[in-house]
């Protein structure tokens, strides 16, 4: 400890003495000279340091006392109302102090102003603290939210009030008595901040200059880095500073108590080192009243006391050595060091050094900045963050190192996994600033040993909330078996209780059953049910309830209203379709001040939705923007951007149908839950499941490469442009020119059923030639080689299409080599003995084609292996072309021993695949594993005909060296052609098939289909 600050707390102490024998008015001398002592304690400790915070606090608190005793026309009010004032703007300022302090602050700085008799310097002191404070509102209005909007719709008038105010006082601070250079130019800084954030304030971001703000910024750093007077509240020795003189009986039997409880006594002055780490816990022992008992023992006692109990100077006093402590390594608390040779005489394990002091230092650290939170909302640490406080975000990190540092078996170690019910929400339990130390408080757990029941309850709730946060499963029920052990008077056993019946809500949500959702939800958890029910009337009756009770905050614009509830209530008013206004009204607000996410994505295409539905002039505009901010969002939603994607080709718009197609090709699957069902629940529960990036979309240049790589005339996309798939839109991206069109809007007919013009019109312009064709949302279903094109003939026998899910997609494969289907096949074939007519079909191409191929499962002759998902990994990375005559289910293989392989997720997949089951192939699926072609099918056909076909493609493949989809193609002509030639090596099997089946018919030939390059 400085030898300075040991003589002013020995002088404290006896002036507090001093205290205890006065009464009233009679303490004000007294009181004045205690506050000026701990304001001299606290600039020599440093202002800002954690450890300085409890001697601020108590100066706050005798000043306050001052401030109270006297009168409002006392003239020395003035004075003390203007030291109060400077030092609750310096706690709000450096220390993050609760709103009160800045309010409390601007009231008494206010009023210290009224007194004619201040000096002219303190005058000028007190308008720069009072600017500063407005400063400091006005810019707490300008949040993240504010910024994310573009400040487009302006701020508050309070917000503009606080900075008119701040900019006049600064000036009249410059136009006063000179206070010192450093003031000066501070003073200068802050009146340009000042100016310039005023067309922010105001809803006109063009007029910002920011390179005068960033400027003004530049000085104050400068300012802090060259040496600010760290007084910005007082000049000169606060000892000096004129004070009323007001006499007083120097010993009066007190007759009336004292405002509040004074502090205990400080710590005794020692003459040696005093290290941080003892500083913080005697400020713990004079807390909880300590025992003797080991410090882990007190600091459990201390989380079981409601902060309302403790004074103010003394848990802030706690609070600013314990982080102190945290934040030095237990050091010297006068010169901030992390000395070894520290003491343990607060049941410590050991010196500085050691980890377990050290985890319980962070430990300290955790419960001091809950509490201060619990307590005031102290906004510790804080930043930007809307919804998890810096104080609670802290007090995590803190633990989580304590974690690493107090081993499991530890006794501590219990009470670090307790502290961590510090940070559990009380209403929204499931999320928050247990999420910042959820992920290891489990395991850590784990290895206690004889755990209480709260540890394993706290455990339990972090292992939940970890799911949720991984959007995986959770288990409720062993969450409330945990529970049912806390004692019920213990703190936690509430918020505990509201985690499981949340806990609860989301697994009956995602699971589809029936949803009770409790009552203490309020208003939004009648949403959630009536929507879960899909009740019309009782959705109408929760929004109108909704209205009423909220009206003044919906009335004043979606500002008032938190962004993630403005979202799911404009979703909500959507889903009505009975007030759009209202409804794109709170999206509107929603969308521009929501984090990026997958909330914010989807209140873009509902709004993009509303707009289109209601219509008004500039509503198309409107739309195609709120759609556009959608596809670049976090999150995105494949039905949402197959429907724009519509709504630009239904327009013409070739760009934004490019975008908004690729978008939706990289989107994830729709989830089964209804989507605005997911958003009230995570409003609800605060509960956020992860979200995927903007997916990566190829620019059309990128895709044009590709086309002429795979050596492709076109790459058409083929796309409904309404939601009841009647019409569809024809984009055409052209290799040569990197153009894209929109060449047609068709209706939707079935070649096979109906010769509409519109398709040949479309797909004649690419014959002869090869083309890529993206058909989506069932389209690809269409038999379009079946397309009459004039004079009797067939699309087929003019063009060879290729199917693909994307240009991405074209992407990839034109970047994948393509080997001679001849070099490495394999087959698997009937690996589960339920498919023996395959084994003689096999045969035969494996003999005709194939005679080096690798069979696996169960065959007429030798095979390599008996199908099992193993034999499969070790062959299908390396072969040129994989027959799979087995089961298939999407791209799951049914294999050997009732074992499923998804060949999605086998590594290095390539080569061509064929396959013999005549069902609808999961074509871009195999694609995207690894295979350069897919053969397979549109829909089933009999056996014998799917086996026919497939022989055919294998002769084409290696006696004719076509490529895959040029021998699709072929084998389509040839079946279509009824003049046709009977190949020699074609087995009698094949040749009855010929003979017994319509092979000229679409329904047959028009089934078979190639996906890839």
């Amino acid at each position: 400890m400085d030898d300075e600050v040991a003589k002013l707390r020995a002088e404290i102490a006896e002036l507090h003495d001093r205290l205890r024998r006065l009464d009233g008015r009679a303490r004000l001398p007294t009181l004045v000279q205690v506050g000026q002592k701990l304001q001299l304690v606290y600039w020599r400790i440093g202002p800002g340091q954690p450890a300085a915070l409890g001697d601020l606090s108590a100066a706050i608190e005798v000043w306050d006392e001052a401030y109270r005793l006297l009168d409002p026309d006392d003239p020395a009010r003035g004075e003390v109302a203007l030291r109060l004032g400077q030092l609750l703007a310096a706690r709000h300022s450096t220390h993050g102090g609760a709103t009160k302090d800045r309010e409390t602050g601007i009231f008494v700085l206010d009023e210290a102003l009224t007194f004619p008799d201040l000096s002219p310097t303190a005058v000028g002191m007190a308008r720069l603290s009072l600017a500063m404070l407005h400063l400091q509102r006005t810019t707490e209005a300008l949040s993240p939210a504010s910024a994310r909007a573009g400040f487009l719709t302006g701020l508050s008038p309070g917000a503009q009030d606080d900075a008119v105010t701040a900019s006049r006082l600064l000036r009249e601070v410059l136009a006063g008595p000179p206070l010192g250079a450093a003031f000066t130019t501070a003073a200068r800084s802050l009146l340009t901040i000042a100016e310039s954030i005023q067309p922010l304030l105001s809803g006109d971001p063009t007029r910002l200059d920011l390179g005068k703000m960033m400027e003004a910024l530049a000085a104050l750093q400068r300012l802090q880095r060259d040496g600010l007077p760290s007084t910005t509240w007082v000049t000169g020795d606060p000892l000096d500073y004129p004070v009323a003189v007001l006499e007083g009986d120097e010993d009066p039997a007190p007759t009336v108590p004292p405002r509040r409880p004074v502090r205990p006594p400080d710590a005794p002055v020692v003459t040696g080192r005093y290290s941080a780490r003892r500083a913080a816990r005697d400020r713990l022992a004079a807390l909880t009243g300590g025992d003797g008992s080991p410090v882990w023992e007190q600091a459990r006692a201390l989380l079981s006391t409601g902060p309302s109990t403790l004074a103010v100077g003394d848990l802030d006093a706690f609070v600013g050595a314990a982080v102190h402590a945290a934040t030095t390594g237990g050091g010297d608390a006068a010169d901030g060091g992390g000395a070894a040779g520290g003491d343990g005489a607060a049941g410590g394990n050991g010196g500085n050094g050691e980890p377990v002091e050290r985890g319980i230092d962070q430990l300290l650290a955790a419960i001091g900045l809950c509490l201060r939170e619990s307590r005031d909302g102290s906004g510790w640490g804080a930043d930007d963050g809307e919804t998890t406080s810096g104080a609670h975000r802290a007090a995590a990190a803190h633990l989580r190192t304590a974690v690493t540092l107090v081993p499991p078996d530890h006794p501590a170690a219990a009470v670090v996994v307790e502290a961590a019910g510090g940070l559990v929400d009380d209403t929204r339990p499931l999320s928050g600033a247990v999420a910042g130390i959820a992920d290891v408080l489990p395991g850590y757990t784990a290895g206690i040993p004889c755990r209480p029941a709260t540890v394993t309850a706290l455990a339990e709730l972090c292992r939940t909330v970890t799911a949720l946060r991984a959007g995986a499963p959770v288990e409720p029920d062993a969450l409330a078996a945990a529970l049912a052990a806390v004692p019920t008077d213990h703190p936690v056993r509430g918020p505990l209780a509201v985690a499981v019946a949340q806990a609860r809500l989301v697994a009956a949500v995602h699971a589809g059953g029936p949803v009770t959702v409790d009552p203490a939800l309020g208003r939004l958890g009648g949403l959630l049910d009536a929507l879960h029910h899909d009740d019309r009337s009782a959705l109408r009756a929760a929004l109108d309830a909704l209205d009423h009770d909220d009206r003044p905050a919906l009335d004043a614009g979606p500002g008032r209203v938190p962004p993630p509830v403005s979202a799911v209530l404009g979703a909500a008013h959507l889903w009505l379709s009975d007030d759009l206004d209202t409804a794109i009204t709170l999206l509107s607000g929603a969308a521009r001040t929501l984090d990026d996410g997958a909330l914010r994505t989807r209140t873009w295409w509902r709004l993009a939705g509303a707009y289109r539905s209601r219509g008004a002039v500039g509503d198309d505009e409107r739309s195609r923007d709120a759609g556009r901010h959608a596809l670049r969002g976090a999150g995105p939603d494949r039905r949402e951007a197959a429907r724009f994607a519509g709504w630009m080709l239904a327009e013409g718009r070739g760009a934004e149908a490019f975008h908004a197609l690729e978008t939706a090709a990289a989107a994830p699957g729709p989830p089964t839950v209804d989507p605005l069902v997911l958003d009230l629940l995570s409003v609800l529960t605060g509960v956020t499941p992860p979200a995927g990036p903007p997916p990566e979309v190829p620019d059309p240049a990128t895709v044009a490469a590709a086309v002429r790589e795979v050596g492709a005339v076109t790459l058409l996309y083929l796309h409904p442009t309404d939601d009841a798939g009647r019409t569809a839109g024809v984009l055409c991206l052209d290799p040569a020119t990197e153009r894209l069109d929109v060449l047609a809007n068709v209706p939707v007919t079935d070649p096979l059923a109906s010769d509409d013009p519109g398709w040949p019109a479309v797909m004649r312009r690419w014959s002869p030639g090869s083309f890529l064709l993206a058909a989506t949302s069932g389209l690809d279903r269409l038999a379009l080689p079946a397309v009459r094109v004039g004079d009797g003939r067939r699309l087929v026998q003019e063009a060879v299409i290729s199917h693909v899910s994307s240009g991405a997609q074209v992407v990839r494969l034109a970047a994948r080599s393509v080997a001679s289907v001849a070099d490495a096949p394999l087959f698997v074939v009937n690996p589960r003995g339920d498919r023996d007519h395959e084994m003689a079909e096999v045969m035969a191409v494996r003999r005709l084609c194939y005679p080096r191929s690798v069979c696996l499962g169960r065959a007429l002759e030798p095979v390599e292996g008996t199908g099992t998902p193993d034999d499969v990994r070790k062959h299908v990375s390396t072969a040129s072309m994989v027959h799979l005559a087995c089961g298939l289910r999407g791209t799951e293989l049914h294999l050997a021993d009732g074992e499923v392989l998804d060949v999605a997720t086998v590594g290095g997949a390539g080569g061509l695949l064929m396959l013999s089951e005549s069902t609808a192939g999961p074509g871009p699926a195999l694609l995207d594993a690894g295979f350069v072609g897919v053969v397979g099918w549109r829909w089933a056909v009999p056996a014998p005909v799917a086996a026919l076909a497939l022989f055919l493609v294998h002769l084409e493949l290696v006696e004719h060296r076509r490529s895959p989809a040029a021998a699709v193609a072929a084998v389509q002509r040839w079946m279509l052609d009824p003049d046709r030639t009977l190949p020699p090596s074609l087995t009698g099997s094949h040749r009855n098939t010929v003979t017994t089946s319509d092979l000229a018919g679409p329904a047959l030939w028009a089934a078979l289909t190639y996906s890839g390059r």
